[in-house]
């Protein structure tokens, strides 16, 4: 059986202000050479990806091109472009309410390296705190 098809968007949000824009010449490399099933697009002035990803779930999919953007260029993509979200949806391992967990991931793993904790202090926390030891 094949995997299902994911669409999602990605994008390089940094901490630094003003952001890089998507015009900024660091973005030449990944747009002429984007991961496969994306397309680079600006999204509101900022750099991003529109991608439509095989894989089990969404988190795989987002997490595969994720890892292939970071080690082949270099960047860190902190968003999935989810701005409201304290809205929920149970929908299901590949709806809008995996997308909004796929966004708090990512910005926990942006910004909780940024205060020191590695990926390993991350994982810790959620399974203790799901009492998943």
């Amino acid at each position: 059986m094949a995997e299902p098809t994911h669409e999602f968007h990605l994008l390089h949000v940094t901490q630094s202000w003003p952001a890089p824009d998507f015009d900024d010449p660091m973005y030449d490399v990944i747009k002429a050479d984007p991961p496969e099933g994306c397309e680079p697009d600006d999204f509101g002035g900022l750099f991003g990806l529109r991608c439509l990803r095989s894989a089990s779930t969404l988190l795989d999919a987002v997490a595969e091109v994720c890892h292939e953007v970071r080690t082949a260029h270099g960047l860190l993509m902190t968003d999935l472009g989810i701005e409201k979200l304290w809205e929920w949806s149970p929908d299901g391992r590949d709806g809008f309410g995996a997308t909004i967990v796929g966004q708090l991931l990512l910005m926990a793993s942006s910004r909780g390296q940024q205060l020191g904790y590695d990926i390993e202090d991350l994982v810790r926390f959620i399974r203790t705190a799901a009492a998943a030891k």
